[in-house]
């Protein structure tokens, strides 16, 4: 019995009491929604992974929406989510982006 629940800005889609998949939804005063450090459960089982994969994306659309954001962004590092993106209308950029940090 797959479901969701929402946790702050965290959402997680759990099967009964096993976490497959989850994400964090960032908003500020602007219209823009960020999804950030989704993760799974890598001894899940694959297809149910790609199905709670999509639940989980569009359960945290639906929250950026919710929360009046027109425009919702990520960075796609897994092949996997970023087909799921792809397959839920979301343009995905032909040339590779890049992370940029500094370690303080």
């Amino acid at each position: 019995e797959i479901s969701a629940c929402l946790v702050g800005s965290e959402m997680c889609i759990r099967d009964r009491n096993t976490p497959i998949i989850a994400g964090f939804l960032y908003t500020t005063n602007s219209k823009v929604g960020w999804i950030e450090w989704v993760v799974s459960n890598a001894n899940y089982r694959e297809d149910d992974r790609k199905e709670a994969a999509e639940l989980l994306v569009n359960g945290i659309e639906h929250v950026a929406k919710l929360s009046g954001c027109t425009i919702i962004l990520s960075v796609g590092r897994n092949k996997g989510l970023i087909e799921t993106h792809r397959n839920l209308g979301y343009t995905i950029d032909k040339d590779p982006s890049y992370e940029i940090s500094k370690r303080l």
